[in-house]
C-alpha cells in the first residue's frame, strides 16, 4: 500500500481496545467484519437486514479483474450520448438523480476524467485488484464457501457482422494493461465449448483466463457471516441512523467512543467502521464529510437450474458486447444482469428493464420458451472518481470508512477487508487516494 499521510497517521486500534461496529453486511462489511474478528477484534456487525441481503444479492456474481481503468475516464464521456438515446440501452438517468449529479457529482466526476487524474485512478485501481484472487482464497479459508468462488474465467462474444475488427481492438486495449486474453480462432471449430444455441448466434468471441466468478454471490456472504459467528463476532439487526462521538470514551487509544442511534435505541462502541453502501453517507456527512454518493440501479433475471432440459448450461460467465448483459452460471441457475439507471432515493425501479433482459436471453437461446424466472434490482453504490472510500478519519478517532465499491463491490471485498484490517491495526497507511475526506 502506498504510503499516505505520514505525517498525520491514523493512530492504531490494538485487539482489546474495545469494540469495532461495522454497520453495513454486504459483502464488503461483512468480509471485513471476518478479517478484524480473525485479528482478534471484538467485533459487532450491524445492519437493518440479513447480512448479504442489499446490493451484495444480486451482482453478476463476477470477479472483475480484468476491469483495471475507473470508468471516471473520457473514454466513458464520449459513449454517454449514444448510451443514454439507444432504445432500451443500458444507461438510464431518473429524475432523482439530477439533483445529485447538479451538486457536485458531475463536476467532480468531470475532475477525475482528465487526463492525470484517471491516470491515477488506473494505478490505484490496478494496485487493489492485483491481489484480488490471492485475497479472496485466504479470505475464505475455513468458512465452507470455497467451492463457491470459481476461477475459470469468462468469454466476451460478439453477435455483429465481422466482429474482428471490435474484437483485436478488445484484445490488445486488454493486453496493454497486463490482462490475459485469447481471441477465438475464425472457425467455430476453433471455439470453447458453447451451449448450440449460443453458437449459432455468435460470429466470434474472445475468452479472459484471468477472472472468476461467485456462483451464490448471497450464500458466500451468509458464509462469511457464519465464519465470524464462529470467531466470537456478533450480529445486530438495527437500522443505524445516526453516529454520534462521545467524550472521554474507553479503550486503551483515547478513542472518543462512539453512539450509534437507531429506532429502538442505542448501541455503544468504542470504533465504527462504516461500509453501508449507497446509505454511506447518511452517516458520514452529519460528521462533516462530503460523500458524493450516486446510486447506480443495475438489474438481474434468474431463469432457475430446474427449467427443463431445454436450458443451455454455462460454464462460466459470458459477456455479450452488443447487449452490454453478462449472464453467469450460478447453484440456482442462469442470471443475467444488465443497466446501470442513475437513481436518486425514492426513483422506482423501471419494470422494462427485467422484461428487456427476459428478452435477450431468449434471442441467445439461454431462455426456453415459458421457461420460469426471477428477477431483483439493487443500487451499485458509485462516487465520482470511481474509486472507492478505505480510510481512517483523522479529524474522529475510531472512524473509519470502506464504501462506494461501485460496480466492484464482490471483486474488491476480500482485499477491502484486508486493507482495513491493516489500517485499523496500524500495519499500513491508507491512500489518499481513497480518502474519506477527498471530495471535502
Amino acid at each position: 500500500m502506498p504510503v499516505a499521510h505520514a505525517s498525520n497517521p491514523p493512530m492504531p486500534f490494538r485487539p482489546g481496545s474495545g469494540t469495532i461496529a461495522v454497520v453495513g453486511a454486504g459483502v464488503v462489511g461483512t468480509a471485513t467484519a471476518l478479517v478484524l474478528v480473525r485479528d482478534g477484534h471484538d467485533v459487532i456487525l450491524i445492519d437493518r437486514d440479513e447480512p448479504g441481503r442489499g446490493c451484495s444479492y444480486g451482482n453478476a456474481g463476477h470477479i472483475a479483474t480484468e476491469q483495471l481503468l475507473p470508468l471516471a475516464s473520457f473514454a466513458t464521456l464520449r459513449r454517454v450520448p449514444g448510451l443514454l438515446l439507444k432504445s432500451g440501452g443500458p444507461l438510464g438517468i431518473r429524475k432523482g438523480a439530477l439533483p445529485i449529479l447538479a451538486r457536485g457529482w458531475a463536476r467532480d466526476f468531470l475532475a477525475a476524467c482528465l487526463p492525470r487524474a484517471h491516470a491515477h485512478g488506473t494505478a490505484v485501481l490496478s494496485g487493489l485488484i492485483e491481489t484480488v484472487i490471492r485475497d479472496w482464497r485466504t479470505l475464505l479459508v475455513g468458512t465452507g464457501a470455497e467451492g463457491r468462488f470459481q476461477t475459470r474465467g469468462h468469454h466476451s462474444v460478439w453477435e455483429s457482422a465481422a466482429p474482428e475488427a471490435a474484437i483485436a481492438a478488445s484484445a490488445a486495449a486488454a493486453r496493454d494493461l497486463g490482462v490475459p486474453v485469447t481471441p477465438w480462432g475464425p472457425s467455430p471449430g476453433d471455439w470453447p465449448d458453447l451451449p448450440l444455441a449460443l453458437r449459432q448466434r455468435v460470429t466470434g468471441g474472445m475468452t479472459y483466463t484471468g477472472t472468476g466468478h461467485v456462483n451464490d454471490p448471497f450464500g458466500l456472504t451468509q458464509d462469511l457471516a457464519a465464519a465470524f459467528v464462529a470467531r466470537g463476532g456478533r450480529i445486530e439487526r438495527a437500522d443505524i441512523q445516526g453516529l454520534e462521538s462521545g467524550q472521554g470514551g474507553q479503550g486503551v487509544n483515547n478513542n472518543a467512543g462512539w453512539r450509534l442511534r437507531h429506532a429502538g435505541g442505542v448501541i455503544g462502541a468504542d470504533a465504527v467502521l462504516v461500509a453501508l453502501g449507497v446509505d454511506s453517507g447518511s452517516l458520514l456527512e452529519p460528521l462533516g464529510y462530503r460523500v458524493p454518493m450516486i446510486a447506480e440501479r443495475g438489474y438481474h433475471v434468474v431463469v432457475p437450474a430446474d427449467s427443463g432440459p431445454h436450458t443451455p448450461i454455462l460454464d462460466r460467465p459470458v459477456v455479450f458486447e452488443n447487449r452490454t448483459v453478462i449472464v453467469t452460471p450460478m447453484a440456482m441457475g442462469l442470471r443475467a444482469t444488465s443497466f446501470t439507471d442513475f437513481s436518486g432515493p425514492d426513483d422506482a425501479p423501471d419494470p422494462r428493464r427485467p422484461a428487456l433482459l427476459r428478452h435477450h436471453l431468449r434471442e441467445v437461446g439461454l431462455m426456453a420458451p415459458g421457461a420460469e424466472s426471477s428477477e431483483w434490482t439493487g443500487c451499485r453504490p458509485s462516487l465520482p472518481d470511481y474509486l472507492p472510500m478505505l480510510d481512517a478519519s483523522r479529524r474522529h478517532p475510531g472512524l473509519y470508512a470502506a464504501c462506494g465499491h461501485q460496480h466492484l463491490g464482490l471483486t474488491l471485498a476480500a482485499v477491502s477487508a484486508r486493507r482495513m484490517a491493516d489500517i485499523v491495526a496500524g500495519r499500513a497507511l491508507p491512500d489518499p487516494a481513497m480518502a474519506l475526506d477527498r471530495f471535502s
